[in-house]
C-alpha cells in the first residue's frame, strides 16, 4: 500500500520541468527532439522576419558538434527588468513562460503579425537540454553577451562588449544604465559613476544562439557514437526545414553551413525563394508527370485574423500534403487540413454534378487525396491553438471552417474558369475509385487462393515459444538460408522468430498487386507478421511485438534492406509509424588481445579500441563480410542479446528504430528512389551528391527559383 503525504508534492525549479517531460517540450529526447532544440531559435528568427525584422538567417553546424542560429533582426532585448531582478535577456532563456509575444490589453505588441511562439518556452528548451549555450545580442552598437551551462545555469551575467577592441566593459543589472544616443550605446553610468564605450554605428542588429547539446539528457538508445566529439545532426533533415521557410517567405535568405569533418567535407546550401509556394510545389512535383498547372489561392475570415493559402497540383500517385501555421510545420495536420480537404470535396463534386460528370454519386475525400500534392498555409493573428509545445496538429476550431470556405469558394470558382483541369480532376477520383475497389477485389482473390488463408505458417519460419507478451518479442527477417541457420541458433526462443528469405525481394514500387501477393517471399513475410496487408492491415493483429530487418553490410544487404523497407511503407504503414520496424545492427569486427575481446560496429568504434589498447602486439582483427561469417555464439552476444533491465529486453542497443518525421515527403523520397521512372531518380541522386560535395544550384537546373550556392572554400 502506498501513502500520498505533503512530502510527495515536488516543484521543479529552473529549466528541469523541460528536462523531466521530454515529450511535452521537444517531442521526445531522441533524435527529433534533438533537432527541435535547433529548430526553437530558428522559429524565433523567422518570427522576427515576419514583422519585418531581418531578412537573413545563417545556421551552423560546427567542428566541435555544437550548432548556431544567427540573425540580423532587432535583437532579443537586454534591459535591466526590476520585477524579475535580471536582464530580459536572462528572462527569456531561463523564465518559463516568459516571452515577448504574449498578448496584453492596451498595450502595443512587440508581434502584430502572425507568431508561432506561445507559450514562453521556445530557446528555453535549447537552453535546458545543452551542455553550454552562449548568446549573443547585437544592440545599440556593442554586443551583449551571456554564457550558460549545465541545462541553463547562468555562469556569466550579460556582458557588454565593445566590437572594436572585444573587451568586456561592462555588465547589466540593477547599478548600470545605459547612455544612448541615437540608439548607440556611448557610455555606462556604474552606481553613479560614468565611463565611455566605444560601439560600432555599422555593426547591425540580431540574435546569435550557440550551443551543444548535453549527450546525458538524451535517450540512452539513441545512435551518438563518440558524444564528446560527435553531435548526430542530419544536414538533410535541416536542409528539408530550411527550404520549407524560404518558400514560405518569399526573399528571405537562409544559409546552411556544415564544418564537421575534413574541409573537403564541408558543405553550404543557400536557400532563397522568388515565388513561394509555386516554388515550393515546383520542387515537390519535379520529375512526376503533373495532370494540370498549380492551382493557387489565397483567403481570410471576416476580419482577416485567419488567412488560409493554398498551392495544389495533382501529379503521381502519393498523397503530399504539407500543412503550416505561421511558418511552424504541423505535421499531423489538424482542423484546418481538415477544413481543406472538406472544401476540396465539397468543390469537386459542386462542379462534377453542374458539368454532368458524375453518375453514380458523389466522389469520397479519400479519393481525391491519391495523387495530391498540396501546401496548406495559416497566418494567424489571433492567438493559434496546438495539441502541444511541439505543435505537431493545430486545434483552432475556428480554422475548419475558415478552411473550407476559402477553398470551397476559390477553387469552385477556379474550376468553373478552367473546365479542363476540373474535368481532369474528376477523372483522378473516379479513378482513384476504382483503383482502390480493384486492389479491394484482387486482395480477396489472391487472398483465398493463397498461403495467407491457410493456418500454416511458412516452413521456414523459426517461431518464438509463445508465453510471453506479443511486446516482448520480434521476428527477425534475415538474409539467406546460411545467416538464417546461425541466427536460429544464436536466439532467445522466448523472444526471437526467425525468417529467412532467399536474396532480393521484389521490388513493390514497380509491380501490380497480383504479382506482389502472388511472390512467395512477400507471402511468408505477410503470413509470418499476420496482420494482413494494405486497407485490410490491422496493427492489433500482429503476431509479434515488433519486426527487424537483418542483412549483411555491404551493398547487396543495403539495397535488400530497401526492398523491405519499400514493402512495408507501402502495405504495412501502420506498423511503420507505430515505431515497430526495426534496423538489427551486426558487428564489423572481432578484436581480440589475449583472452580480451570486443565487438565495433563502425570503422571508429574499431580505432578507439585500439587506442586504448595502445600496443597492437598480439591483437587480431577479424572483418566480418557477412551475417554467415558469424556463429551462433557471437550473434547471441550482439544481435540477439537481452537488456535484462530494460522494459523490453529485446531491444538492446544495436536495435535501431526507423522513424518518420516527415510523411509526405518519405512518400516521395520512395517514389523518386524506387519507381520506374528514371528521370526524378536520376536527378534527385545528382543533388544528393552535390549535397554532400559542395550544395547544388537548384535555380540552375529546374527554374523554381530555390538557389543552393556552392562554397567556394568547401
Amino acid at each position: 500500500m502506498t501513502t500520498y503525504d505533503a512530502q510527495h508534492i515536488k516543484r521543479l525549479e529552473g529549466l528541469e520541468a523541460i528536462r523531466r517531460l521530454p515529450g511535452m517540450y521537444i517531442g521526445n529526447n531522441s533524435l527529433w527532439g534533438m533537432h527541435h532544440l535547433l529548430m526553437e531559435p530558428i522559429d524565433n528568427a523567422v518570427d522576427e522576419i515576419l514583422n519585418g525584422h531581418g531578412n537573413t538567417i545563417r545556421v551552423t553546424l560546427h567542428a566541435d558538434g555544437s550548432a548556431s542560429v544567427q540573425d540580423n533582426a532587432r535583437g532579443i532585448p537586454v534591459a535591466y527588468k526590476t520585477d524579475a531582478k535580471m536582464s530580459a535577456l536572462t528572462e527569456v532563456l531561463t523564465v518559463l513562460h516568459a516571452g515577448g509575444k504574449f498578448r496584453s490589453e492596451g498595450e502595443q505588441d512587440a508581434y502584430l503579425s502572425g507568431s508561432g511562439g506561445l507559450h514562453g518556452i521556445g530557446v528555453k528548451a535549447t537552453n535546458a537540454f545543452s551542455e553550454w549555450l552562449v548568446v549573443e545580442v547585437r544592440r545599440h552598437g556593442v554586443i551583449f553577451r551571456q554564457r550558460f551551462e549545465a541545462g541553463g545555469r547562468p555562469v556569466t551575467g550579460v556582458e557588454i562588449v565593445e566590437p572594436g577592441s572585444g573587451q568586456v566593459v561592462g555588465e547589466i543589472d540593477a547599478g548600470t544604465d545605459l547612455v544612448l544616443a541615437k540608439e548607440l550605446l556611448t557610455g555606462l553610468k556604474v552606481n553613479g559613476r560614468a565611463m565611455p564605450v566605444q560601439s560600432d554605428s555599422n555593426l547591425g542588429t540580431g540574435t546569435t544562439i550557440h550551443f551543444r547539446p548535453h549527450r546525458p539528457w538524451f535517450d540512452p538508445e539513441m545512435d551518438w557514437p563518440q558524444p564528446d566529439k560527435n553531435v548526430p545532426w542530419e544536414f538533410n533533415r535541416l536542409a528539408t526545414r530550411l527550404e520549407q521557410v524560404a518558400h514560405l517567405h518569399p526573399g528571405v535568405r537562409i544559409e546552411l553551413r556544415d564544418e564537421r569533418g575534413p574541409k573537403k567535407e564541408h558543405q553550404k546550401r543557400v536557400f532563397h525563394s522568388q515565388k513561394g509556394l509555386l516554388d515550393y510545389i515546383a520542387s515537390l512535383t519535379e520529375g512526376l508527370e503533373t495532370l494540370h498547372k498549380p492551382i493557387h489561392f489565397k483567403g481570410s475570415n471576416e476580419d482577416s485574423s485567419i488567412t488560409i493559402e493554398v498551392v495544389m497540383q495533382y501529379a503521381g500517385d502519393e498523397t503530399t500534403l504539407y500543412a503550416f501555421v505561421n511558418s511552424i510545420p504541423t505535421p499531423l495536420g489538424g482542423t484546418a487540413v481538415s477544413g481543406f480537404q472538406a472544401g476540396l470535396t465539397k468543390a469537386v463534386n459542386q462542379f462534377g454534378a453542374d458539368k454532368k460528370l458524375l453518375k453514380d454519386g458523389n466522389v469520397r475525400g479519400d479519393d481525391l487525396l491519391l495523387g495530391l500534392t498540396a501546401i496548406v498555409n495559416v497566418t494567424m493573428t489571433k492567438t493559434p491553438q496546438f495539441s502541444s509545445q511541439t505543435k505537431e496538429s493545430l486545434t483552432t476550431s475556428e480554422a475548419q471552417g475558415v478552411a473550407t470556405s476559402v477553398t470551397y469558394e476559390h477553387l469552385l470558382a477556379y474550376l468553373n474558369k478552367n473546365i479542363p483541369a476540373g474535368k481532369v480532376i474528376v477523372n483522378q477520383a473516379k479513378a482513384a475509385a476504382q483503383g482502390r475497389e480493384a486492389a479491394k477485389a484482387a486482395r480477396q482473390l489472391v487472398i483465398r487462393k493463397s498461403a495467407l488463408e491457410v493456418s500454416e505458417l511458412p516452413g521456414k519460419l523459426a517461431d518464438v515459444a509463445r508465453g510471453l507478451p506479443v511486446e516482448q518479442t520480434i521476428l527477425f527477417i534475415v538474409e539467406g538460408d546460411s545467416a538464417g541457420g546461425s541466427c536460429k541458433q544464436g536466439r532467445d526462443r522466448r523472444h526471437h522468430a526467425i525468417l529467412p528469405i532467399r536474396g532480393k525481394t521484389l521490388n513493390i514500387e514497380r509491380a501490380n498487386l497480383t504479382k506482389i501477393l502472388n511472390n512467395a517471399e512477400i507471402k511468408a513475410i505477410i503470413s509470418a507478421i499476420g496482420a494482413g496487408m494494405g486497407a485490410d492491415f490491422n496493427l492489433d493483429n500482429m503476431r509479434y511485438g515488433g519486426v527487424g530487418i537483418l542483412t549483411d553490410s555491404d551493398v547487396d544487404g543495403f539495397h535488400i534492406r530497401t526492398l523491405l523497407h519499400t514493402l512495408f511503407w507501402r502495405y504495412m504503414r501502420p506498423m511503420v509509424l507505430a515505431g515497430r520496424l526495426y534496423i538489427a545492427v551486426a558487428p564489423l569486427y572481432q578484436l581480440r588481445r589475449g583472452k580480451e575481446m570486443r565487438y565495433a560496429y563502425f570503422d571508429e568504434e574499431r580505432d578507439d579500441i585500439l587506442a586504448r589498447w595502445g600496443d597492437k602486439e598480439g591483437v587480431t582483427i577479424q572483418r566480418y563480410k557477412g551475417l554467415g561469417e558469424m556463429n551462433p555464439e557471437q550473434l547471441r552476444e550482439t544481435v540477439f542479446a537481452l537488456e535484462d533491465q530494460a522494459p523490453n529486453p529485446v531491444l538492446n542497443r544495436h536495435m535501431l528504430r526507423v522513424t518518420v518525421d516527415d510523411v509526405p515527403g518519405a512518400g516521395h523520397l520512395m517514389s523518386t528512389v524506387m519507381g520506374a521512372a528514371v528521370k526524378p531518380r536520376k536527378a534527385w541522386l545528382l543533388r544528393r551528391w552535390a549535397g554532400e560535395t559542395a550544395g547544388w544550384d537548384a535555380d540552375k537546373e529546374n527554374g523554381t527559383g530555390l538557389q543552393g550556392e556552392t562554397d567556394d572554400d568547401a
